[in-house]
């Protein structure tokens, strides 16, 4: 394994977000036996960010992973899978070749990579048969059940909307068309969703997303994480009447592109990038960028509660 090249976190029985208090955006957590991984948008134009762990509280840096010859930049939203013995990477990335965004996936034998690139499994030009489409296909995730794997993802084309599709389960080829389940249809997304996160809890499907501008003015900080609910997995969905997760004024800033995790233990916890209060919320602005965090996720009869965003040290995850 590489060796690690940064160490940050409390280490005392507590958690202080940030967990790692460096620009870290679109942070997305899996485990594997003892250690936790952490991934997030590339580090300059050398890959993707990869960080571990133990108790998810204190975390070191691994070498950038997952550079692909036809990406021009654009390495946005990594995921890890570990299926059969292999680690997968999803991401985005933008292709040179059409300068479109397109959803694609990685293999490796180890989860610090080297990857090896397998396939698009959404693509900007193609997906919907809309050569016209301005931007492409980002953020996407994956969803198991039933011995099928499904990719959910964001259509860029203004307002944005989250799409389901089934994926053959060697993650090589969509199979069929996607099919639009959420659209950015509330003045606060500001025609902007991201980061789908399909969880099923108790019978029903919860999907968590992300909404508004991810960088603004703090008096504009509107950038938030959301969830809406329904029966079966195509829908229909329908949003909570709030956010889950959203602005703390005066210490943390548009929370957002959440990932969740479920621990051994039983407790559930949720992954996000945030700003801090220095300066403005925006790059060029705020020197530490969208820095990683962790809080305490519950389940109440009504949906998800998120016991944050945190400021103060709270306990650490109970791991088993």
């Amino acid at each position: 394994m590489a060796a690690a090249i940064g160490l940050h976190g409390a280490g005392d029985g507590r958690l202080v977000n940030p967990v790692w208090p460096h620009n870290f955006p679109d942070p997305h957590v899996v485990q594997d036996g003892d250690w936790f991984y952490a991934v997030a948008t590339q580090k300059d134009d050398r890959g993707f960010q990869i960080l571990r762990s133990k108790d998810l509280a204190r975390w070191e840096e691994l070498p950038p992973i997952g550079l692909v010859d036809w990406a021009a930049g654009n390495y946005w939203a990594p995921e890890l899978y570990k299926r059969n013995g292999r680690w997968y990477l999803l991401f985005t990335a933008l292709d040179r070749a059409d300068n479109k965004r397109d959803v694609a996936v990685s293999v490796a034998d180890r989860p610090e990579g080297p990857y090896r690139f397998v396939a698009k499994l959404a693509r900007g030009r193609t997906v919907n048969d809309n050569p016209g489409d301005p931007n492409g296909v980002i953020d996407g995730t994956l969803y198991d059940e039933g011995g099928r794997t499904y990719l959910l993802s964001i259509r860029e084309t203004p307002p944005r909307s989250i799409e389901i599709v089934e994926v053959s389960t060697d993650l090589t080829r969509p199979l069929g068309r996607p099919k639009p389940i959420l659209f950015a249809d509330r003045p606060i997304e500001r025609g902007i969703l991201d980061a789908p996160t399909l969880v099923r809890h108790q019978g029903r499907y919860w999907l968590f997303y992300s909404g508004g501008w991810f960088q603004s003015w703090k008096r504009d900080a509107c950038y938030h994480v959301g969830v809406a609910v329904a029966d079966s997995l195509m829908g229909p969905y329908r949003k909570l009447d709030k956010p889950i997760l959203e602005t703390l004024p005066g210490k943390v800033y548009s929370p957002g592109h959440q990932c969740v995790l479920r621990l051994p233990s039983g407790e559930w916890w949720i992954g996000y990038h945030a700003w801090d209060a220095e300066g403005e919320p925006m790059y060029g602005h705020n020197p530490r960028g969208r820095s990683f965090r962790l809080d305490r996720l519950q389940w109440t009869p009504g949906g998800p509660r998120v016991l944050g965003p945190s400021v103060d040290p709270i306990p650490a995850p109970k791991l088993r």
